[in-house]
C-alpha cells in the first residue's frame, strides 16, 4: 500500500482524539469519533480502514462492544483496545474471543503507540496476502477439477470420438487393424482418466500424443502429416496434462486436411518451449473456434509462471508455444 494508511480512533473525550492526532497526522490519515456508534457510522462509509484503535470506557457503548460489532463491517482491519489497569480481565476476556490483536494500557507513550501501530499495518497487509492467496487456491483447485473435465468435454471432443467410431465401423472386417485401431483409442481415452495431474511429463505427452495421432492418421491417410523432433534431453521437462494433444488437435479442427492439401503439423523444442507448428490453411468461417481449450490452459499456466502461452502466424505456418518446466521431484 503506496497510500496514506487510514487510522480510525475512537474516544468520548476530545483532549485524547486531539493528542493522538497531534501526534500521528503526518505519517498516517487520522479519522476519529466520539462514540462507538458514530465510528460504525463511519466503516459503513468507508470499510477500507487498516487500523482501529478505541478506548475502553465510553459512555453507550464500551470499546470492546464497538469492535465486536465492528467485525462484521470491516473485517481484516486490525482492532486495537486503549484501558486502564482496572479493566485488564474485559481486555483477556476480548482477547480470547478474537475480537481485539492489541492492546496499550493508558496513558501511552508516542513511542510504544507507533510500535504497536506499526505491528498492525503489517499483520494487516499480511492478512490482506494470505486472504488473497487463499482465494487464489481455492480457484487453482477448483480449475483443476474443471480442467479435468474440459479435457473429456472440451479438448477430445464428442465429433472425434465419433469419427474414430465410424471409422472401426468401417474397420471390421480389417481384424488387425480394427484390433490396432481400438487399442489406441482405448490408451487415448484411458490417459485422460487416469491422469489428473496439473503437470506431467512431456515423455508421458508424446506417448499419449501418439496414440491420438494413430487414431487421426487411420481417418485422414495422406492428408495428416506428423512429424515430432524431440531430444531425450527434454522429455523429463513438464508440461499441463493434455496440453500437446490439445495443440494438435486444434491444428486439425482449424485446418483444411484433404489429398490435395495435407495439413503437416510439426512437434519440437526450442530454448525451453514447446513448439506446435502446422501449414496455416484454415477451414471457413462455419467453423471459427470458440477458443475455450486455449482459454483453459492459459488460466491453467497462468498458476504456475508468468510465462504465457503464445498463438501466431508467422508466414504461412500458424504457431503454438508453450512453455517447459523442469522436474523438480
Amino acid at each position: 500500500m503506496s497510500e496514506v494508511v487510514k487510522i480510525l480512533y475512537v474516544d468520548d473525550e476530545k483532549g485524547n482524539i486531539d493528542y493522538f492526532r497531534s501526534v500521528f497526522r503526518r505519517e498516517y490519515e487520522i479519522i476519529t469519533a466520539n462514540s462507538g456508534e458514530e465510528g460504525l457510522e463511519i466503516l459503513l462509509n468507508d470499510q477500507d480502514i487498516p487500523v482501529i484503535l478505541t478506548d475502553q470506557r465510553m459512555p453507550r457503548m464500551t470499546g470492546v462492544e464497538f469492535l465486536r460489532k465492528s467485525i462484521d463491517i470491516s473485517r481484516d482491519s486490525i482492532r486495537i483496545l486503549v484501558t486502564g489497569y482496572a479493566d485488564m480481565e474485559t481486555v483477556i476476556n476480548a482477547v480470547n474471543l478474537g475480537h481485539i490483536y492489541y492492546y496499550i494500557s493508558k496513558p501511552w507513550t508516542y513511542d510504544e503507540m507507533k510500535i504497536i501501530i506499526k505491528r498492525a499495518i503489517e499483520t494487516y497487509r499480511l492478512r490482506l496476502i494470505n486472504k488473497e492467496l487463499h482465494l487464489q487456491s481455492e480457484r487453482m483447485e477448483k480449475d483443476r477439477v474443471v480442467a479435468q473435465l474440459e479435457n473429456l468435454r472440451n479438448q477430445v471432443n464428442p465429433h472425434f470420438l465419433f469419427n474414430c467410431l465410424n471409422t472401426l465401423h468401417a474397420l471390421v472386417h480389417d481384424n488387425d487393424l480394427a484390433r490396432d485401431f481400438v487399442k489406441n483409442l482405448a490408451s487415448t481415452y484411458r490417459y485422460l482418466l487416469e491422469h489428473n495431474e496439473n503437470l506431467v511429463p512431456l515423455r508421458s505427452e508424446i506417448n499419449f500424443v501418439h496414440n491420438y495421432i494413430y487414431l487421426q492418421k487411420v481417418r485422414f491417410k495422406n492428408a495428416f502429416k506428423f512429424e515430432m523432433s524431440v531430444e531425450d534431453e527434454h522429455m523429463d521437462c513438464m508440461l499441463p496434462n493434455a496440453s500437446l494433444q490439445l495443440l494438435v488437435e486444434n491444428t486439425l479442427k482449424h485446418n483444411i486436411a484433404t489429398k490435395e492439401k495435407p495439413l503437416t503439423v510439426n512437434v519440437f523444442v526450442e530454448d525451453d518451449w514447446l513448439i506446435v507448428r502446422n501449414n496455416y490453411q484454415p477451414k471457413d468461417a462455419r467453423h471459427e473456434s470458440t477458443g475455450v481449450g486455449q482459454e483453459n490452459l492459459k488460466k491453467r499456466l497462468s498458476y504456475l509462471t508468468k510465462k504465457e502461452p503464445e498463438f501466431y502466424l508467422n508466414g504461412d505456418f500458424y504457431i503454438a508455444k508453450v512453455p517447459l518446466f523442469e522436474d523438480k521431484s
